[in-house]
């Protein structure tokens, strides 16, 4: 498999992830899946300087449904990133391979978002997300940087619910 990590974090691209976890996890490029992120010029110019020496692919939804199976079956190495859970529900939905585990990263503050932790907030469309993940066998863990103790979904999700 070439999807060496599929990861959420909000900010996708910065420098723990180019510091920390291309250390842990060598790779080559990084595809980035987002609509949002895929049509803004501004932010496409600034993940690409992000991602300094690496490849990038930046792709909508739809782009992504005949992209990430091209990376998946590479000789390359890759980071499979989305701002959202909710993106990699749907590329799921469409029967997209990406591999067996997601792990969430920062997600922070937003309005409708329970905190559950350091920089972990999560709201209602995000949690119908990650429980669809997880009932379809992707194993689903919350890890900030590579040397931090993974939390489950199931821990999570026990949070969640009992924040209401």
């Amino acid at each position: 498999m070439s999807i060496i990590l599929a990861r959420v974090d909000d900010r996708v691209i910065h420098g723990q992830t180019m510091t920390r976890w291309t250390k842990y996890r060598p790779t080559q490029g990084i595809l980035v899946v987002g609509d949002k992120i895929a049509n803004d010029d501004l932010r496409r110019k600034v993940l690409k300087a992000a991602a300094g020496n690496l490849g990038l692919g930046i792709y909508t939804t739809e782009q992504a449904k005949d992209s990430i199976p091209k990376g998946m079956n590479s000789n390359k190495k890759f980071f499979l990133i989305s701002d959202s859970p909710q993106t990699f529900a749907k590329l799921l939905e469409m029967g997209v391979d990406f591999g067996d585990s997601l792990n969430i990263g920062p997600m922070n503050t937003r309005e409708g978002a329970k905190v559950l932790g350091r920089t972990v907030a999560i709201d209602q469309k995000d949690h119908d997300a990650l429980e669809y993940m997880d009932q379809n066998g992707i194993e689903i863990y919350f890890q900030l940087l590579p040397d931090d103790d993974k939390k489950s979904w199931k821990s999570m999700k026990s949070k969640y619910d009992s924040l209401d």
